[in-house]
């Protein structure tokens, strides 16, 4: 079963890693994540390389079927939030054991 690991523990975990405080650092994620929503949601691509690439992309409307299929549910246009991996990520994670939970 795969675990998951929370802002919190990240936080607590970069803190003894680098030698700020967990305020100090708490900020610093806050701050990263709150810049790549805005960056992401304003139409802006967000690269870290060797990490991978954050960017909006459109989904076209379309029609799903309920599970019983009895009905049509209509889903308009949208855009999401698209993560796409590096490369060097894509090896690590082909190299390591992954779970599903």
């Amino acid at each position: 079963m795969s675990r998951t690991v929370t802002k919190q523990e990240l936080v607590e975990r970069l803190s003894s890693g680098i030698g700020l405080t967990k305020n100090e650092v708490h900020a610093v994620v806050d701050g990263f994540l709150a810049l790549v929503m805005d960056s992401v949601s304003s139409g802006e691509r967000v690269e870290l390389r060797r990490f991978g690439v954050w960017k909006c992309a459109k989904r076209k409307a379309r029609t799903l079927k309920t599970p019983g299929g009895s009905q049509e549910v209509a889903l308009p246009d949208r855009t999401v939030a698209v993560f796409t991996p590096a490369d060097e990520f894509r090896e690590r994670m082909a190299q390591g054991e992954c779970v599903e939970s």
